[in-house]
């Protein structure tokens, strides 16, 4: 940065700080909340979800936990007899207690106390007891972390508590004993706040114009980093096939994701065959032995897996029926099939034409030596659409 005192220079890089760091915040936020949505519509998996938060990351999934409790439960109720009295308490507990939302479960341990309630009398029939029962108190909490669940937890209990005084029942204020393993929870992507959990920059007071340099850049780089481990986790998924059903499909739902979030869409491509007729000069012996000579030859342009070198998958067979014989033995004709995705071509003739010219240029280079006579060569665009074989590192 040039121009200006120092001190301008300064804010404009704070400025530029503060502009990535707030790009980045908000990108979190979106692709996470695109990602919990993907979940909610069973586009995606739960664990492929969880494994895209932790790579980029960001905030887990919230699950949801069981958290206990012990409290004492005191209330007043009526009954015949003492021994009627225990026998319920132990096994039962107040309706007011199973009607509570969000639910709470209670769960009686032992009976602690029954006495006669201070305003009883002594008239005949059923009479009013004071009830105090150790209970185990469960409720569940959907939250990312455990301490956030007994937390909420805690708030909720406490609504309760209040709940619960009103209609003359007490609940001694719980001690908070365990929270269990959590199971999964579908979480609501509406509102959903997602901070970065590792990789943010924090602004500098510095005055020193290397240090509004250097968190300047910290925090660019830092943006980058995260629009980089999206988009290569988003065609990693692609390219492994985590998401299932037709390659297309699944690809302009990537595409989508991608550009929602401001990044660049994925590279389009033609699908192309070509098909290529030749006949090769394969020596002597019987018709089964030049289909064999024919096909040993042809293994230098016959590739399954595509590299940079040759996009392409490449197979072919012979045609027997149309093989010669002369004074130099077996000419038999070969027919080889070649598909590809090409890149940078605007029309599908601009790309056809780059399809037959490079398998013209790999049958010259597999069968180099060989008096081979290449009779056609037709290439037919298949389709035009986003490009089948991705790089997660470069694309």
């Amino acid at each position: 940065m040039t121009g200006g005192s120092p001190a301008d220079q300064a804010r404009a890089l704070h400025a530029d700080t503060t502009a990535a760091i707030e790009q980045r915040a908000a990108l979190a936020v979106e692709a996470r909340c695109a990602l919990i949505a993907a979940l909610r519509s069973r586009l995606i998996c739960r664990p492929g979800c969880e494994d895209a938060l932790a790579t980029w990351g960001l905030e887990p999934l919230p699950q949801r936990w069981t958290v206990s409790a012990e409290a004492q439960l005191v209330y007043t109720r009526s009954h015949t007899n003492h021994d009627e009295v225990r026998e319920q308490a132990r096994w039962g507990v107040p309706d007011e207690l199973r009607l509570l939302q969000p639910a709470m479960a209670v769960y009686p341990q032992h009976v602690i106390d029954v006495a006669p309630a201070p305003d009883g009398d002594d008239a005949p029939g059923p009479q009013r007891y004071t009830i105090t029962v150790q209970v185990m108190l469960q409720t569940w909490a959907t939250a990312v972390r455990e301490a956030d669940a007994r937390e909420i937890a805690r708030t909720t209990t406490d609504t309760h508590l209040r709940a619960l005084a009103e209609a003359g029942i007490t609940l001694t204020t719980p001690i908070w004993q365990r929270t269990d393993n959590p199971d999964e929870a579908t979480p609501d992507p509406i509102g959903t706040h997602a901070q970065p959990a590792a990789g943010a920059v924090q602004l500098t007071d510095a005055d020193e114009l290397a240090a509004a340099t250097a968190a300047r850049d910290a925090a660019v780089q830092a943006l980058a980093g995260l629009r980089r481990s999206i988009r290569a986790r988003a065609i990693r998924a692609l390219v492994d096939d985590e998401f299932g059903g037709v390659h297309q499909h699944a690809a302009q739902r990537v595409n989508q994701f991608l550009v929602d979030l401001g990044l660049d869409p994925l590279p389009q491509a033609h699908h192309i065959t070509v098909t290529a007729d030749l006949t090769l000069p394969v020596g002597d012996g019987t018709a089964q032995d030049a289909g064999d000579a024919a096909r040993h030859r042809m293994r230098a342009a016959t590739t399954i897996n595509p590299d940079e070198a040759r996009p392409w998958t490449s197979y072919g067979w012979s045609i027997p029926e149309n093989a010669t014989a002369d004074q130099d033995g077996w000419r038999i004709l070969w027919r080889h099939e070649y598909e590809m995705w090409l890149r940078g071509h605007d029309t599908p003739a601009d790309a056809t034409t780059a399809a037959e010219a490079l398998v013209g240029a790999d049958l010259t280079r597999a069968l180099a030596g060989t008096d081979h006579c290449l009779v056609t060569v037709t290439a037919s665009v298949e389709s035009q659409g986003i490009d089948f074989h991705l790089d997660p590192d470069s694309d």
